[in-house]
């Protein structure tokens, strides 16, 4: 949204989503070390992709603060699971 607004460049948007998906395979593959010194799950994402990709990956929450963030999350948390339930219900209703 931040490239299509033309608050961001195209090149670093890139960039952003490029190393999001491999932060987001070490995460799945085990291999992410989370450290309480990084605060939160925000800080140790946005860490591990400026390791990624260098200085663009800070640019990762321009346009949002720390409780956007957070009710965002929670937002796709209850939604994953909602769906879940009503899926699992769905099922239980069946002859």
């Amino acid at each position: 949204m931040l490239g299509k607004c033309g608050i961001l460049p195209q090149d670093d948007v890139d960039k952003i989503k490029d190393g999001l998906h491999k932060v987001q395979g070490m995460i799945r593959r085990g291999e992410m070390e989370f450290s309480i010194s990084d605060e939160d799950i925000h800080m140790n994402i946005e860490k591990a992709l400026i390791d990624e990709v260098g200085p663009v990956g800070g640019k990762l929450h321009t346009g949002r603060s720390r409780n956007d963030q957070v009710a965002t999350d929670m937002h796709l948390w209850c939604a994953s699971g909602w769906s879940s339930s009503w899926a699992c219900s769905a099922s239980c209703r069946k002859p």
